[in-house]
Formats: C-alpha cells, structure tokens, sequence
C-alpha cells in the first residue's frame, strides 16, 4: 500500500499535477533529482504514523537537493572542492547519527552550508556580502562551540536565514519582492524574540526558510507561481498542528518539495 501510493503520487507529479515542472533527465542532473524526489515519497510512506522519522527525511532530502543545487549553480566547478567536502561531511555524519537530534543536526548543518555555498556563488564580486556572509560564518561556529545539539541545530538555521535572504535579494533584480522579503524578516525576528526554548527557535527558523524560499522561486520564474501556491497551501494546512514532531515535519518537508522544485527548474535552464 505505501509502495502504491508513493508511485501514484510519482505519477501525479511527472504529469505536471504537483510540484514536478521538468521531466527526468531534462536537465544535467535530472536522473538524480528524479532519484531524490523518489526516495523522499518512499521513504516518507515507509514511515507512515512515525512523524518524528518523516521530519528526519524532509530533513535529510532538504539538505541533499540542496547540495545539488549548489553544484548546479557551480558549472565552473569553483565551488567543487567546498562543495565535495561538505557532501562527504554530511554523509558521513549521516553514518554516525544514532538518534532524532543527531539526524537534524547533520541536516541542519548541511542546509547551512549549502546556503553558504549559494550565497557565495550568487552575490560574486560584491565585496559587502561576502564580508557579510563571512560574519554570519564567523557567528554561527562561535554560538555552537558549547552549545548542546538542540541549540547547535537550531543555530545552524537561524544563520540559514539571512544567506538565504541575501541570496533572494540577488536573484529579485527589480526589487519587486523587497516589500514581502521584509516582510518576513520581520516575522523572524518577531518569532526569535518570542521563543522560550531551542525547539521554538528551530521551528521558527525554518518556518520563515520555507516562506523565504517561496519568494526565491517566484523571484527566478514567476510561471513557478502554481506550484509554489500548491505547497504552500499543504505548508499552511498543516501548521495548523500543534506538536512539535508534526511541526517540524511540515517544515523541512516543504523546505525539501520547494529546494527541488527550484532545484529542477534551474537544473533545466543552465
């Protein structure tokens, strides 16, 4: 039954009814973002009732598409080396995790590295951001020396947040999505200050992720707009949960549909 429906949900999407915009193998790295998407529908039925695992696996898909991001965006193969070594990191800290927060912290250290990765490639040659993008480096590794995984993890992706901002701003070149980019800047700020532990600022951060990876992929191809509405509208229709694996299941596994959807489209294109 989890077999069948992962296939039925496979063959919704190749037909344009999800979040799919390009057939398999449109783009160099098609085959593997069609792999990805496929592991993530059958490892999620597999998991079927078991939300802390499924968080696990948007979580783990999240920060792997986003690595195939990168290396899409590195067609020079600047980045290889960087982006080799923290693939490599991120499996093998995969082998060694040995529970729920092990998992999420490799996840979420992977997820800022690769947003590390692509602020650098799209902001190159402007001096302020890479100073910026250093500084953010800078605080987040100081933040997490002492801290326990809970609060390393959620660290990792509030610093997440302002290298994806930037990297929005550079891609929005009319500034057309400012309004709406401040817009949630402002609600992660609103919600930082209104946590009481290190699971809200978690939640938090990759909530305001997923809102500000809505803007990205409107901001690169506004005919992207019915397949952002679709995930956002599940986004919307299960924040409505009130625990906390439930919560942190809708939000890396959005963070995973959208990177794809973004992911594939830019795989298509360059």
């Amino acid at each position: 039954m989890k077999r069948r429906f992962a296939a039925e949900c496979e063959w919704d999407i190749l037909n344009g009814v999800n979040v799919m915009v390009y057939p398999p193998g449109q783009g160099k790295s098609g085959q593997r973002l069609m792999q990805l998407w496929r592991e993530y529908l059958e490892q999620y039925a597999d998991s079927e009732g078991k939300p802390e695992n499924q968080a696990a696996i948007g979580a783990y898909q999240a920060a792997e598409v986003l690595i195939s991001f990168s290396q899409t965006m590195d067609g020079d193969q600047r980045y290889k080396q960087v982006i080799d070594e923290r693939l490599y990191y991120f499996r093998e800290g995969g082998k060694r995790a040995k529970d729920f927060k092990d998992c999420i912290l490799n996840a979420t250290f992977s997820i800022y590295n690769s947003f590390n990765t692509l602020a650098h490639q799209f902001t190159e040659g402007n001096a302020e951001s890479s100073q910026l993008i250093q500084q953010i480096d800078q605080q987040v590794h100081r933040s997490v020396s002492d801290a326990d995984s809970v609060a390393r993890s959620a660290a990792a992706l509030r610093a997440a947040f302002p290298l994806l901002g930037l990297i929005t701003i550079a891609v929005d070149e009319h500034q057309e999505m400012t309004d709406t980019i401040r817009i949630v800047e402002k609600r992660f700020a609103a919600g930082a200050n209104a946590a009481t532990s290190d699971w809200e600022h978690l939640i938090n951060a990759v909530y305001r992720i997923v809102e500000m990876m809505q803007i990205l992929a409107l901001a690169t191809d506004p005919d992207l707009k019915d397949q952002i509405d679709q995930i956002a509208s599940r986004f919307k229709e299960e924040d409505q949960e009130k625990k906390l694996q439930l919560k942190l299941r809708n939000g890396f596994c959005r963070l995973f549909e959208l990177g794809h959807l973004l992911a594939t489209h830019i795989d298509a294109l360059v």
